[in-house]
């Protein structure tokens, strides 16, 4: 796997993101029985991240390399700059998320679609506040108006929890939520996730487990002004989103 810092001068809406599998999230309740995927994975990367920017009602597409970097898109004739740096204490990537390295766990034997595995997350230092006004609702990366962080996120490691699909042939982990960014600070917006196929053997027996993690896709969301490199104060940041992608594949250990 290679790692290089690409860096994409422009963002060209005609770039396509990157694609990978859709994993099955409705299954947290089921009963029925659900492949082994307990214990250590190792994780392979793509060398690339797909970005997309949303400002207002436009989308742009770029790429980064799999370190991340800098990307600048002109929207209504003016050039915005934001800069995933993955030294940030504050900047969970892609392949942070969903490190090199995973343990996975299922816990509940009653329901083995459920999985738990330990995930870097966000944490507010202080008191979550109500949100200013005009800075939630629809439109916002804010969309249900959560309680805020204002003071400084910092990242620690804490439980994710996934679901395998009721086919036993994906599963979905859900890797952001529970802290929300003041705009400034960063925190995983909620839809992001690791989705991936899996690869089983032994279905219909005792002995049914996943062998190979497959057309897997990390999914990273932030609120826009919190990476852009320029004052915080830019009214078009209002509501900007940034999605950042990378594939990847898994194989036990």
């Amino acid at each position: 796997m290679r790692h290089k810092a690409l860096l994409a001068l422009l963002a060209l809406p005609t770039l396509p993101l990157l694609m990978g599998a859709q994993g099955d999230g409705c299954a947290a309740g089921s009963k029925s029985p659900a492949p082994d995927v307990r214990g250590t994975w190792a994780i392979a990367y793509d060398d690339v991240i797909g970005v997309e920017v949303k400002i207002g009602g436009a989308i742009y597409t770029a790429e980064l390399g799999a370190q991340g970097g800098s990307v600048t898109i002109n929207h209504a004739g003016k050039p915005y700059t934001f800069n995933l740096d993955c030294a940030r204490a504050d900047v969970v990537c892609p392949s942070e998320a969903w490190p090199n390295q995973v343990v996975v766990e299922q816990r509940n034997v009653n329901l083995q679609h459920q999985i738990v595995v330990n995930l870097p997350a966000a944490h507010c230092d202080q008191q979550l506040t109500q949100p200013a006004p005009g800075t939630c609702g629809t439109g916002t990366s804010n969309p249900n108006c959560d309680l805020i962080c204002g003071g400084a996120i910092t990242v620690s490691t804490a439980q994710a929890f996934g679901v395998i699909g009721e086919a036993g042939d994906s599963f979905r982990l859900y890797l952001g939520g529970g802290v929300v960014t003041n705009g400034l600070n960063c925190a995983m917006l909620g839809y992001s996730v690791a989705d991936a196929d899996l690869t089983t053997t032994g279905e219909g027996s005792d002995s049914w487990e996943a062998t190979a993690m497959s057309a897997g896709l990390v999914t990273v969301g932030y609120a826009g002004a919190c990476l852009f490199a320029g004052p915080s104060n830019e009214p078009a940041l209002v509501g900007a989103e940034l999605k950042f992608t990378t594939g990847f594949s898994g194989s036990p250990r």
